[in-house]
């Protein structure tokens, strides 16, 4: 009885670690992302899942394909970007400038706010348009 309760421990402990360590693993793989975003203006089919673009000028990016679920995009600068297939599930997009995206996918300013995406009043929709409630 006693080696099965140390077992269960060292079990427990191994899955603990192994499970922090994928943690790290993910937000290692999003930061790097997020440099390369900055570097190329560029980051197709890439995790940017949680990453901190706050007041980001990703004016023109190709972002298709791109996970930013849970993305603080809040006053960024997203004219013009490509994002076909991207997802924005629980993304902050409050004052963000969501202008011209349309041109690359067919996003309309109801799927944005039908997202989940937080948005304001300073943000500019697909259609150029104020978000209001």
């Amino acid at each position: 009885m006693k080696n099965n309760r140390i077992n269960l421990r060292l079990l427990c402990a191994l899955s603990s670690i192994f499970l922090f360590s994928n943690c790290l693993q993910a937000m290692t793989v999003v930061q790097q992302n997020v440099e390369v975003l900055k570097k190329t203006n560029s980051c197709e089919g890439c995790n940017l899942a949680g990453a901190n673009l706050q007041g980001a000028n990703l004016q023109g990016a190709n972002l298709s394909g791109a996970n930013l679920n849970e993305t603080d995009l809040r006053y960024a600068n997203l004219e013009g970007a490509s994002v076909v297939q991207v997802y924005f599930a629980g993304a902050k997009l409050e004052g963000a400038n969501l202008t011209s995206i349309v041109k690359f996918v067919v996003l309309t300013d109801e799927e944005i706010i039908a997202s989940g995406a937080t948005l304001n009043n300073k943000t500019t929709l697909p259609s150029g348009k104020k978000y209001s409630k």
